[in-house]
């Protein structure tokens, strides 16, 4: 089975890449999209881009701009292309410039999607590059992603799915995500509502695949653009009024857990609901 994994990167961020590169394996393929938001990047930068297009199992992909999502899209699409036959069976694995995976961790994946293949969409897991710990509680066996634990929350480095879920419909939702105009998280959440709604199978499944960066934007939870961004989800998954009322409970919630003023934290929650449902 043909395994995708797609990097993500911007500017000279791309002088990480080599590091998440593994030696050639058959069936795997790197996309590495990279963002330009200057003109001159150096030439080291040029210098690597040559040597990587002489790997031919790397693909390279200049796109102008910033918007993760709209990186994600692109090396999601450019995989599809590389495909001999659009229906062809395949694996996406999403990444970014700064994670590590372990040496038997595309063979893992490969083995799980041949095993299961009703399944979709497979959660894995990685753990920081400098604890070593997970980042979260996980359940202690595979489960339905439906049946996940309420405080169970996706994040892009535990992502893999079967190309036909492009092919379902199924995209990165551009207003989300790092480098959008509002919203600069909550693109992952809205990916797996989706998913839901068509039907699609996922799972949260105990395969480790490497080590990534401990921080992510949504652990910054008292900044406008993320209280925003988690407002825009509950106005896409939820009626109005229900949106309101978890609104208002989240508001009231991390007042008293950050010792913060409730109106201030409703009205940026609240603006996120507004803009997604307009």
């Amino acid at each position: 089975m043909q395994i995708f994994v797609l990097i993500s990167t911007i500017d000279r961020r791309i002088l990480r890449v080599p590091t998440v590169l593994r030696e050639p394996e058959p069936e795997v393929h790197y996309v590495v999209v990279w963002q330009q938001t200057r003109v001159d990047e150096g030439e080291d930068t040029a210098a690597l881009i040559t040597k990587l297009n002489k790997r031919e199992d790397v693909t390279v992909v200049t796109l102008p701009g910033r918007g993760l999502s709209r990186s994600r899209n692109a090396g999601i699409k450019t995989a599809v292309s590389l495909l001999k036959d659009p229906l062809d069976d395949a694996v996406c694995i999403i990444s970014d410039d700064d994670e590590s995976f372990s040496d038997d961790a595309f063979g893992l994946v490969n083995s799980y999607y041949i095993q299961h293949p009703d399944v979709d969409i497979a959660l894995m897991r990685m753990r920081s590059n400098t604890s070593h710990r997970y980042f979260k509680k996980y359940p202690d066996k595979e489960i339905d992603y439906r049946k996940r634990p309420r405080s169970y929350y996706v994040a892009s480095w535990e992502m893999t799915f079967r190309t036909r879920v492009w092919q379902a419909g199924v995209h990165f939702d551009e207003r989300f995500g790092l480098g959008a105009h509002k919203l600069c998280a909550g693109e992952e959440d809205i990916f797996m509502i989706d998913a839901m709604d068509r039907g699609l199978k996922a799972r949260i499944v105990p395969i480790d695949m490497g080590v990534t960066r401990p921080l992510s934007t949504g652990m910054h939870i008292t900044e406008t653009k993320v209280l925003r961004s988690r407002g825009a989800v509950y106005g896409y998954r939820w009626s109005l009024p229900l949106a309101f009322l978890r609104s208002l409970y989240e508001s009231i919630s991390l007042a008293i857990r950050l010792r913060k003023r409730v109106i201030p934290i409703f009205r940026k929650i609240w603006y996120g609901v507004r803009y997604i449902r307009n």
